[in-house]
C-alpha cells in the first residue's frame, strides 16, 4: 500500500489503521503493518493490577461497550469488554490489547519498523507514583523485546518526557 524512500519521510499509523479498523486493537496494528508504514503510535495506560493496555482515553466509555475509568478496571474487566462494536458490527468481539499483546504482534515486523509509545499516566494530582512507574514499566517492556533503539516515548508532560531523559539518560 505504502512506497517511499527511506530518506525522506516516516508514515506512522496512528492507533494503528484507526481509519478502517477499531483504534488501538490488534486488527488495527495488524492492518497498519501489512500496509507497510514505517510507524504505528500507540496509547498505553495502566490497569488498577498494574497491567498495561493499549487505550487512549481514561475510560472504557468511547471504545468499548463498557464505562468506567481504567484505573478502576482490572485488566480482566477491562479484557471482558468489547472494543469493537462501537466502531462496526463486523468487529463485535474485538477486545483491548494488553501492551504485551501488542509487542508479541509486532516482534516480526521489519527491524527498520518504528513504534511510538504515547504515555497516558500523568504525574498530576498525585498520580506522579503511577505515571513514572507506566513510563518505566514501557520502557522495560521495549527493552525486553530488543525494541529499545526503534523507540519513540511521547507524552502531554513535559515532566514526564523530563523523568525518562533524566533517569535514561537521554536515551
Amino acid at each position: 500500500m505504502w512506497n517511499q524512500s527511506k530518506d525522506n519521510i516516516y508514515v506512522a499509523g496512528h492507533r494503528g489503521l484507526s481509519s478502517r479498523f477499531p483504534e488501538n486493537t490488534l486488527p488495527s496494528f495488524q492492518a497498519a503493518l501489512e500496509a507497510g508504514l514505517d510507524m504505528i503510535e500507540l496509547d498505553v495506560r495502566m490497569t488498577k493490577d498494574d497491567v498495561l493496555v493499549v487505550m487512549h482515553d481514561d475510560t472504557v466509555d468511547r471504545t468499548t461497550d463498557g464505562s468506567g475509568l481504567i484505573r478502576s478496571m482490572t485488566l480482566e474487566q477491562v479484557k471482558a469488554l468489547d472494543a469493537g462494536i462501537k466502531f462496526s458490527e463486523k468487529f463485535r468481539g474485538v477486545r483491548v490489547p494488553s501492551l504485551r499483546e501488542f509487542m508479541e504482534l509486532v516482534k516480526d515486523a521489519p527491524q527498520d519498523f518504528l513504534i511510538d509509545f504515547e504515555l497516558k499516566e500523568y504525574p498530576v494530582d498525585g498520580n506522579e507514583e503511577r505515571a513514572f512507574r507506566t513510563a518505566d514499566m514501557v520502557i522495560a517492556m521495549a527493552e525486553e523485546y530488543g525494541y529499545g533503539p526503534r523507540c519513540v516515548f511521547n507524552a502531554f508532560s513535559a515532566e514526564l518526557l523530563q523523568y525518562i531523559f533524566e533517569k535514561y539518560n537521554g536515551k
